[in-house]
């Protein structure tokens, strides 16, 4: 190749990679108006909870962001032939083989930036797409749950926290979360206020799923007017349970995620009346503080899915 196509190759990329630049500066200056127009008009999405409402928050915030570096990319691509087929050759300062070759240097490092962060976002994709699949194989086991006599309500947000599945029914109040393991894990058992996994030796804080216990607790007590007892259950799949400290949470494989409902405690019951005035109020909830914020979906999952760190 010829140091003046070379250098040909390198104008045409740069005038490619602007172009790339200006749209994601265009997205995301509107993206910023949106958002502050958002905040002063105090506007609130539409209110679902689904199973594993977070992961679809996730994944839909996580897509918009794809489809903008996708976009990006082809804009790239296409605006890189059209200048090698139809752009005019020699208008530049002829440079010399060094500059050319610093300039194409300087050029592959966003573009290897770019690439990478696609990459990152694709991997965190597909890593939310597993849990989702999770959350749906358990709520089809939760059914069971259901023809038992109890009511379950999926994504139960409280205050900052945040809880998958919340149970009621006569026997008492479960707060049911779902844990993706990390990677190469074997065994998880419970000890000093987390999970324990092995052999790679990963910590899961448990701090923010019990905050969310306390506060759903502080908040049904006063619904009801007594002491609220909340039992948690962690549901962890692909991962063999060891036995656990009398004073933690009861865990459970996947497919035995429905099996608290055999536990029965005294001080766990719920006379009828009560658990009309919780279900009231944990409907009501549901209609009043949508899960939609990106940020509250992508903190409730940081503990087992990372935001990619260049994303």
């Amino acid at each position: 190749m010829e140091v003046s196509v070379f250098q040909a190759y390198n104008e045409f990329a740069a005038i490619s990679l602007a172009v790339s630049a200006a749209y994601l500066g265009a997205v995301w200056l509107v993206i910023s108006a949106v958002w502050l127009a958002e905040r002063f008009r105090g506007a609130q999405s539409a209110s679902i909870c689904r199973p594993g409402e977070m992961v679809h928050q996730a994944l839909k915030a996580s897509g918009r962001r794809w489809d903008h570096y996708r976009t990006a990319a082809l804009l790239f691509g296409v605006s890189f032939l059209l200048l090698i087929n139809f752009g005019r050759y020699g208008w530049w300062v002829p440079q010399s083989t060094f500059v050319n070759v610093l300039i194409f240097i300087c050029l592959l490092a966003p573009l290897g930036f770019g690439t990478l962060k696609m990459l990152q976002l694709a991997r965190y994709r597909m890593r939310l797409a597993r849990s989702l699949d999770l959350h749906t194989q358990m709520a089809r086991r939760l059914v069971e749950v259901q023809l038992r006599g109890n009511r379950v309500y999926p994504s139960v947000c409280i205050n900052d926290g945040f809880i998958d599945n919340v149970v009621v029914g006569s026997k008492g109040i479960y707060a049911v979360q779902l844990f993706m393991p990390p990677a190469g894990a074997e065994s998880v058992k419970f000890e000093r206020d987390g999970l324990i996994f092995q052999p790679c030796g990963t910590l899961i804080s448990l701090h923010v799923y019990n905050n969310a216990i306390r506060d759903l607790a502080s908040v049904l007590m006063e619904q009801i007017g007594s002491q609220v007892n909340i039992l948690p259950v962690i549901a962890i799949p692909d991962c063999r349970i060891k036995a656990t400290e009398n004073n933690g949470p009861m865990l459970v494989s996947l497919q035995a995620c429905a099996a608290f409902v055999s536990w029965q405690d005294e001080n766990f019951f719920l006379h009828h009346e009560d658990i009309a005035k919780i279900s009231g109020w944990l409907g009501n909830q549901a209609l009043e503080n949508p899960p939609s914020s990106m940020h509250a979906a992508i903190t409730s999952l940081e503990q087992q899915i990372d935001w990619p760190a260049l994303v």
